[in-house]
């Protein structure tokens, strides 16, 4: 007896037992459930609910049900907590650097290969009207084939030839673009550009073969022309410096001409004490004829009719004399011109 009753106690328990049992499963089947479901909201929402936005960059809102973009405030650095269905877009406002590579033509038409080099950044003030009006694509929209025109403007005035001889001119007009802006910004806005273009450089230019042969063959005749001038300057130079010397010499024969004899007798014992002072061996011709005033036989401005009796007397004294060249050497002085020879 007792123990039928005790199975009619099992027996009784047992769907309680089943039901509960089965509860907790729904139970954590549902728990695990939506915890699985949180955390892939979670992951899903959180890039758009928490932005964290870095340095040197700023953010632009967009709000889905409260007017579209904010013009009015920008998002600085650091972390932001906003709504899942709005977006944070990031510009970059710190200063940028690209380089574009393209063609211009000339104004004779031929094709230049040109690459500039742009130094650019957005005005933050503005940075909801840029992002409202034209997008972060703002470079390849507005500054790019802003760029290039005034490029081409600045290459299609000048011929190809000239581009290098007026490089300054041509920085200077590339440097004229500035700013990109917009004239209007509301009716107590004053206007202010959506982009600051700090430098723009020329960085290459490939000029077409013929214009570079052209190019160096005026540079080498401009060369050869400074060569042509330089060889001119020197010639009248040397031109110069010859007619002063023939100047100083006519004026020394002119000096000399009007020399007294004493003067001239004077430069005449000169030049016969230092040949005598000589050590080498040496023939003395004495004597100059009747009336002369010199003692050797250069005579100055003397005729020729009483020079040539003393070249025979020479002959016959340089015979008798040959044979000691020191007793003519000491006594030039006392010896007397030999007469003439016979006919």
């Amino acid at each position: 007896m007792a123990s039928t009753r005790e199975t009619k106690e099992v027996d009784d328990r047992s769907p309680l037992r089943e039901w509960s049992e089965k509860t907790l499963r729904q139970v954590e089947y549902l728990t695990y459930t939506a915890l699985v479901v949180v955390l892939l909201l979670l992951g899903f929402l959180w890039p758009r609910m928490f932005i964290t936005i870095p340095t040197g960059s700023q953010g632009v809102m967009y709000r889905y049900f409260a007017g579209g973009t904010v013009t009015d405030r920008v998002w600085g650095e650091g972390l932001h907590i906003i709504p899942p269905w709005d977006h944070l877009t990031l510009y970059e406002v710190r200063l940028q650097q690209k380089t574009l590579h393209f063609d211009v033509l000339s104004d004779e038409g031929l094709n230049l290969q040109v690459a500039v080099s742009v130094k650019f950044r957005p005005n933050s003030d503005i940075l909801g009207h840029l992002h409202r009006d034209i997008g972060p694509d703002y470079f390849e929209r507005v500054i790019q084939p802003d760029i290039q025109a005034h490029v081409r403007r600045a290459f299609g005035d000048r011929p190809a030839y000239k581009i290098y001889s007026s490089a300054n001119d041509l920085m200077l007009e590339l440097r004229r673009i500035s700013a990109l802006g917009r004239d209007e910004l509301g009716d107590d806005e004053e206007g202010k550009p959506y982009v600051q273009i700090q430098e723009l450089e020329l960085v290459d230019l490939e000029l077409p073969e013929v214009v570079l042969t052209a190019i160096a063959e005026r540079y080498r005749q401009e060369q050869l022309m400074l060569e042509y001038r330089h060889r001119l300057e020197r010639e009248e130079a040397e031109a110069q410096r010859k007619r002063t010397e023939a100047s100083g010499i006519r004026d020394y024969n002119t000096i000399i001409g009007e020399l007294s004899p004493d003067v001239l007798r004077w430069r005449d014992l000169e030049a016969t004490s230092e040949l005598a002072k000589s050590s080498n061996s040496k023939v003395l011709v004495l004597g100059g004829g009747a009336g002369s005033s010199s003692s050797l036989l250069f005579n100055v401005g003397g005729d020729s009719t009483t020079a040539s009796p003393p070249a025979s007397a020479s002959t016959a004294s340089a015979s008798t004399a040959s044979a000691s060249t020191a007793s003519a050497s000491t006594a030039p002085a006392s010896a007397a011109p030999a007469s003439p020879a016979a006919p």
